[in-house]
């Protein structure tokens, strides 16, 4: 089942669209026109995802996005130098600024989370299956 908020941005007259569904290991999100922050708010209010951030985290997103947590929250930040620990808690995330045009991207994942395959076996049975919509 897909929970469904409706945020309004402040001083906007459109409205923004972020679905979230599934699990940690399989998430689906579907973005219209969101800030990445209201994006990452639905995120945290729907799995164990904590983030901090200088940054007002405006940037318009919209998308269609399937995959484990970390790896949802990792494309969604493309274009940001961020931080990311993925623990048996959940997943922190502290997001710096947007990287600058030619400079090298920083993003930076605890030895652990490195060190994990692609995707597990579960992971990939969903995926293979379609039991992600």
């Amino acid at each position: 089942m897909i929970a469904s908020a409706v945020l309004l941005a402040f001083g906007r007259a459109a409205s923004a669209e972020v679905k979230v569904g599934g699990r940690p290991e399989a998430v689906h999100l579907e973005v219209q026109s969101a800030s990445l922050r209201d994006v990452l708010t639905a995120l945290q209010e729907r799995f164990n995802l904590r983030y901090r951030t200088t940054d007002a985290l405006d940037t318009p997103t919209t998308g269609v996005f399937d995959g484990p947590l970390r790896r949802v929250v990792a494309r969604l930040l493309s274009g940001h130098d961020y931080a990311m620990q993925v623990t048996a808690d959940g997943v922190d995330v502290l997001v710096l600024a947007p990287q600058q045009p030619g400079a090298a991207p920083v993003a930076a994942v605890t030895p652990a989370n490195a060190a994990r395959p692609p995707l597990t076996r579960e992971e990939r049975r969903h995926f293979e299956r379609g039991h992600l919509r």
